[in-house]
């Protein structure tokens, strides 16, 4: 028999091991470019506006899927090499040449290594094309959601192909580098001890996580609030603190142990104990890893939900059910029609207002920040149109009773929302007529809270009606928005009104209101002065079917049984892009926790064959085990939960000013829920490698 015929029986005798390899490789190259090529393509891209904070979560989240993968495919190659070690330690023992199995590992990487690469990206295709029309099925299937390629898709899944390429024959050239015979044998039982840890270590990596999180989010905002600094990207190290605290966590959890005051529990558990010690580093490297993997699926569940728990509370405590506002220059809907296709519809109107406003130039600040990471305040005296109401208008239509003093203003926000570095409730103080040219001082007097005048992007005040009709003396039509207003019964049951008077609303629209909500005139006018372009002067496609009118339209009516309704509809995308990413944390930490659990299986084997001699029953070696796995999945499921959990804690904490809204209250709750059919997952996969591992162990 020759060489190459032992080679080739070895091959065959280690098949499994090559299968692993390439499915691994197969699946992690597969969901990285399915998902590039979903989050890449036109119909999305459309959706998650430039620069905007959906599409930078979207990166990030896509940033994780790609490292997640990426160490996914690493670990998987390094198993292989693990296995392949016994084998070419016994040739080489044998005599035969280094450079020859050199060779020999060369070529049947080039065979596997392209193949997979092939097969992930071909089968993306597909997949990605079969997953956006399940989403399409059971989710929603409107006009945005229209599939299409997005090639750009391909050029990171290329690129994702040849960085894993490069990962796994880096790790090829330092298996195959090492020249101690022996070392090479005993590599796949070598193992890999933690030292004693101190009880505190623990306690310590607790601080360091929440240490991490603070210094890395908390502190900048602090500083940016205070002294208008913001920190530079240098300062993200400071996150490193919290992995590892998760680090340090991760090893009490698996290693610590100690007689105290129970010596016979420690001496009962001091087999599983040092089952998991000689295997320490391996498996704490494998839980942080499924750490990271549970807390990136995690923080992309969490994002639509909270989300849309923000909106759901908003449409809720919103006073009015029916509101939309136009241009005084537009042929809109009037009183009569609105009431006629009521009538149509067989709904009951109530409480039904118009109010106008009257649209001033005001002063702003330009805000910045200059090369020295500086806050710049730069005031600007001419710098937008705002909306301004009568003190008794606003009285009127939203119930409430407050008293506004002549030269002075109160700005209408939603309820919960708060100042941020970039816009402050008092910048107001100087409008300008429009016609006249005349500037008036005003001095902030405070807020009111009412949602249907509280738009994104669109400030609206209230002043005295004395100065409101001085200020609306010799305004054209265009300067007026007209306000209507009205509630319904059983608004629950008017959806289909809603939708019929929206699509009335639409088609009245002239095209020169069919702008973005950041859109002003007079900031367009102020661009096209200074001989630049005015980044929001885009046209939108009006039509009842574009559901992101939604999120894009200034105009877009505020109907409470159609906003509830269209939720899901309005945030099909969202929830495509970051369910998916969640899966691929997940798949791809199922599939390491069920090797890792396999390999601790293996390199247990003679351990369980030993004790099993030595009068060990069946029930003590599953105790022993169930103890090892359990920590595998325990651990890092509940701490990535935790952590994760933590992370949102303390952005809703910073984005609210130090409350939590209501919104971000019931979106913590089904983060909750998120965490349970996560720990409900993993319980599954945990059950199937206890399985496979007792099979292992014979037992």
């Amino acid at each position: 028999m020759t060489m190459n015929n032992v080679i080739s029986k070895l091959r065959k005798n280690s098949i499994k091991n090559y299968y692993m390899l390439a499915f691994c490789i197969t699946l992690s190259v597969l969901l990285v470019t399915s998902y590039a090529l979903m989050f890449f393509s036109p119909t999305v891209m459309n959706i998650l506006p430039s620069g905007g904070d959906s599409r930078k979560q979207g990166y990030m989240i896509f940033s994780i899927a790609i490292i997640g993968c990426a160490v996914f495919t690493t670990y998987a190659s390094s198993l292989f090499y693990k296995y392949k070690s016994r084998e070419f330690g016994i040739l080489m023992a044998l005599g035969e040449r280094k450079s020859k199995l050199k060779k020999v590992l060369l070529k049947e990487l080039i065979l596997i290594i392209p193949i997979c690469l092939i097969v992930g990206v071909v089968l993306s295709i597909p997949v990605s094309y079969i997953i956006w029309k399940v989403f399409q099925i059971f989710i929603i299937d409107t006009k945005e959601m229209t599939y299409q390629f997005g090639a750009t898709g391909l050029i990171f899944g290329f690129g994702f192909c040849i960085f894993v390429t490069l990962c796994i024959f880096i790790n090829g050239a330092k298996f195959i580098k090492r020249s101690n015979i022996m070392d090479i044998i005993y590599e796949q039982r070598k193992s890999e001890v933690v030292k004693d840890i101190k009880p505190w270590t623990g306690v310590v990596g607790w601080i360091l996580v929440i240490s991490g999180l603070f210094l890395g989010y908390g502190v900048p905002n602090i500083i940016v609030e205070i002294i208008g600094y913001i920190m530079p990207s240098i300062w993200n190290v400071m996150y490193l603190l919290s992995f590892l605290g998760l680090y340090m966590v991760l090893t009490h959890a698996i290693i610590y142990s100690k007689k105290g005051k129970n010596p016979k529990k420690y001496y009962k558990n001091i087999i599983s104990t040092n089952m998991m010690r000689f295997s320490g580093k391996q498996t704490v490297r494998n839980m942080c890893v499924i750490t990271f993997l549970i807390a990136g699926g995690l923080f992309a569940a969490f994002y639509t939900p909270t989300i849309m728990a923000s909106l759901l509370v908003d449409i809720k405590n919103n006073p009015i059910d029916y509101a939309f506002y136009y241009k005084g220059n537009e042929n809109q809907i009037n009183k009569e029609e609105i009431y006629s296709l009521s009538k149509d519809n067989n709904v009951s109107i109530t409480d039904y207002y118009e109010v106008d406003a009257i649209s001033l130039i005001t002063n702003g600040y330009y805000r910045d920040y200059d090369e020295n990471n500086m806050l710049i305040n730069e005031y600007v005296e001419k710098m937008q149109y705002n909306a301004f109401f009568k003190e008794s208008d606003f009285n009127k239509v939203s119930g409430q009773n407050i008293d506004v003093t002549k030269g002075e203003y109160y700005k209408v926000i939603a309820e919960g929302e708060s100042e941020s570095i970039w816009s402050k409730f008092n910048d107001l103080d100087k409008i300008t007529h429009p016609a006249t040219g005349e500037s008036d001082k005003i001095k902030f007097a405070g807020t009111v809270s009412f949602r249907p005048f509280a738009k994104k992007h669109q400030g609206k005040y209230v002043i005295s009606d004395e100065d409101y009709l001085r200020l609306s003396k010799g305004l054209p039509k265009e300067q007026y928005e007209k306000f209507v207003l009205f509630n319904v019964i059983n608004p629950n049951e008017t959806y289909e009104f809603a939708k019929a008077l929206k699509e009335e609303i639409i088609n009245r629209s002239s095209k020169d209101v069919a702008v973005l909500t950041s859109f002003d005139e007079y900031e367009k006018m102020l661009a096209q002065k200074n001989g630049g372009e005015y980044d929001y002067d885009i046209k939108l496609e009006l039509s009842s079917d574009n559901n992101q009118l939604f999120n894009e339209w200034k105009y877009y009516p505020m109907f409470k049984p159609l906003d509830k309704q269209d939720l899901l509809k309005n945030m099909a995308v969202f929830i495509m892009l970051f369910i998916y990413i969640a899966i691929i944390c997940l798949a791809s930490t199922a599939i390491i926790a069920y090797t890792r659990a396999v390999t601790i299986g293996l390199d247990n084997k003679q351990l369980f064959s030993d004790i099993k001699k030595l009068g060990a029953n069946k029930k003590y070696i599953e105790k022993n085990i169930k103890k090892q796995l359990a920590k595998v999945f325990i651990y890092p499921t509940v701490i990535g939960s935790i952590f994760t959990y933590m992370i949102y804690l303390t952005i809703f904490y910073g984005n609210s000013g130090g409350n939590i809204s209501q919104g971000e209250f019931l979106a913590l709750v089904v983060g909750l829920l998120i965490i349970l059919l996560v720990i409900l997952f993993m319980f599954i996969i945990y059950k199937f490698s206890l399985e496979k591992v007792k099979k292992i162990a014979k037992i």
